[in-house]
């Protein structure tokens, strides 16, 4: 019975670790995070070593797809890095529609788009958004009653407030008689929207690979075996399986209670 008993859970722990790396195929490969709320991170991207995290398992490059590397900061953020050096925050990744949501762990997003530039880089993420716009920036005396919401971030002076306008529209229609144009600047278009919601956010998007396809159809993407370049294929999501893990387990002991004889 004992011998039995080892045997059953052997097999259940052998079946749990196939089904955790059942979406690559590979065990240094497992869907991981930075912390419990923070999004599921598997290919396209994969989770690389920035000598911060102190837990978290780097994963090889074959994990992911170029420029779709994660990292964890010190306080668990899952963070992403973008041209040029800039680092967001992820949020959430939909892995069916292929959007990443981001965030500035710090609440000071347009700090953080002075030196982001997607447009003329090679990176994997655009703006979802095609309706970008470029923004001008006032300084404003506080008691100037402007009905926008001002960056408070970008003001050290409690007497000033900083605010945003769209750069190509008439100044005829902000009243802007103590303010001041400042020299801070975001070099590439941005979102139309981006200052008139808080906190902050920024939705980007990729194009390939086409992992959405396979999200679809309820399963994972991965880089295919013995592959020279970098396609992909969909694999089933054995973790969803009634046939292993625990489920495996209980359907053997089920079995084997069924087979002991009956005492009156």
């Amino acid at each position: 019975m004992a011998t039995l008993l080892i045997l059953l859970l052997f097999l259940d722990l052998s079946a749990g670790l196939r089904a955790g790396a059942a979406v690559t195929g590979r065990e240094d490969c497992k869907p991981t995070r930075c912390n419990s709320d923070g999004p599921k991170i598997r290919y396209p991207f994969r989770l690389k070593d920035d000598g911060q995290q102190q837990q978290k398992q780097k994963q090889p490059e074959r994990c992911g797809y170029p420029g779709f590397d994660l990292s964890c900061d010190h306080e668990n953020n899952t963070m992403l890095e973008l041209p040029f050096s800039v680092k967001v925050a992820v949020k959430e990744i939909d892995y069916i529609s292929q959007l990443i949501h981001t965030y500035d762990p710090h609440d000071c997003f347009p700090q953080l788009l002075q030196n982001l530039n997607l447009s003329t880089t090679t990176s994997p993420f655009k703006l979802k958004e095609n309706y970008n716009r470029n923004y001008s920036f006032f300084s404003c005396s506080s008691t100037e009653p402007i009905s926008y919401n001002p960056i408070t971030c970008l003001s050290s002076d409690p007497n000033q407030k900083v605010y945003a306008f769209l750069s190509d529209s008439s100044m005829y229609y902000y009243p802007l008689l103590s303010c001041k144009k400042m020299s801070f600047k975001i070099s590439s278009p941005i979102p139309y929207d981006i200052f008139y919601q808080q906190p902050y956010k920024l939705t980007l998007k990729w194009s390939k690979p086409t992992c959405g396809i396979c999200e679809a159809q309820s399963k994972y993407c991965r880089l295919k075996d013995n592959s020279g370049g970098h396609e992909t294929e969909c694999v089933e999501d054995t973790t969803k399986s009634p046939t292993t893990g625990t489920s495996l387990l209980s359907h053997i002991l089920l079995v084997f209670r069924s087979s002991l004889p009956l005492h009156a």
